[in-house]
């Protein structure tokens, strides 16, 4: 029988290949307990009737979601090596079940990706995580090694993958509910600044909801024929990267804000206007393949706010006081003296 296709990476962890699974014997012999499999297609029931077994649907292209896909690997990962071993594969054991397995290590240890990429590749020279799949470990990496479905880093990266689904066409019915943020009214943290409609003065969106992006080349950097900026920029890792810190070249001209569930009704479509769910004022645009902002950067997918169009409002500190209270009407030594407590206004205005 040929050899099996698999290696040892860490205790308890196996990277290999689809033809590893048809040698049943040969993997119980080594010791592997449970099957992962990171494939466009599961296993067949023979090749799985003997191990705890998962499967994860996933094509070897670059915008297939693995990002998303992680903590439930590491979930089964962590559960098979408490008392056995886990086979992690895909068809070649070189793509996919790689970037399972890289992306395990650096939860794991929190490694970074050369460190982690480095400890598999020295163990299986081959393998070869695509681009796609090497821009979601290197945004895995900026996120802490964690996966937190709340930050706006991993927020972003799904907007990205919607939209790259909208230009496509694949997307059919109601947008995902987890893409559009919470209506400012329905939302716990009240010290956040709030946008307010210029006309009606209804709450339309967070600055936390901000899409901050550093300065482009002006108009020099597209294309005079059309919208498409002369380099394509497709939503990349460019697109999901966190505010960066250390730039002061952050742009200023404009507001790209997130989706927010007033527009789940609107912006189902590839391009269209921005208007107030109340007054129904314009507000600005959405185009889901992008747009440039007057500052040359292309921001995709863009939802595009008129600065004239709407105020920012600054939850303003009250002060509430307590009456005194005074223990003996004769004496004003006994008086206990009113107590100032910060409250931060519901409207955000003073």
């Amino acid at each position: 029988m040929a050899k099996l296709d698999i290696i040892q990476i860490i205790e308890g962890l196996y990277l290999g290949s689809l033809d590893a699974t048809f040698n049943t014997a040969g993997l119980q012999e080594e010791g592997i307990t449970h099957i992962l499999t990171i494939d466009h297609r599961p296993l067949n029931a023979s090749q799985t009737e003997l191990f705890q077994y998962k499967y994860i649907h996933a094509l070897d292209l670059e915008d297939t979601d693995l990002l998303s896909q992680f903590q439930e690997c590491f979930d089964f990962i962590n559960s098979a090596r408490e008392g056995g071993s886990v086979l992690v594969h895909c068809f070649a054991g070189l793509s996919r079940s790689a970037t399972i397995t890289i992306a395990y290590l650096m939860y794991l240890k929190k490694l970074n990706v050369e460190e982690a990429e480095g400890i598999v590749r020295n163990k299986r020279e081959a393998i070869k995580p695509n681009i796609g799949f090497m821009r979601q470990l290197h945004l895995f990496e900026r996120m802490g090694c964690v996966i937190d479905k709340t930050s706006g880093l991993f927020r972003k990266y799904k907007l990205c993958q919607l939209a790259q689904r909208m230009q496509a066409g694949f997307l059919e019915g109601s947008l995902p509910s987890d893409i559009l943020m919470c209506n400012p009214l329905d939302a716990t943290d009240k010290t956040d600044a709030v946008y307010k409609c210029r006309k009606c003065r209804l709450a339309l969106f967070r600055e936390s909801e901000l899409i901050s992006h550093t300065i482009g080349d002006g108009e020099s950097s597209f294309d005079w024929r059309s919208k498409v900026p002369t380099t394509n920029h497709h939503c990349s890792e460019k697109n999901v990267k966190a505010d960066n810190l250390n730039s002061t070249l952050v742009c200023d001209k404009s507001l790209f804000i997130q989706p927010v569930q007033w527009m789940s009704n609107t912006i189902t479509s590839q391009e269209g206007k921005l208007s107030c769910p109340k007054c129904s004022s314009k507000l600005g645009s959405f185009v889901w393949y992008g747009e440039k902002c007057p500052c040359g950067a292309w921001v995709a997918p863009a939802f595009h706010i008129q600065t004239s169009k709407v105020d920012k409002c600054i939850p303003h500190p009250l002060v509430a006081v307590s009456a005194p209270v005074t223990t003996s009407p004769v004496s004003s030594s006994n008086t206990v003296y009113p107590s100032l407590t910060l409250v931060t206004s519901a409207d955000g205005e003073s």
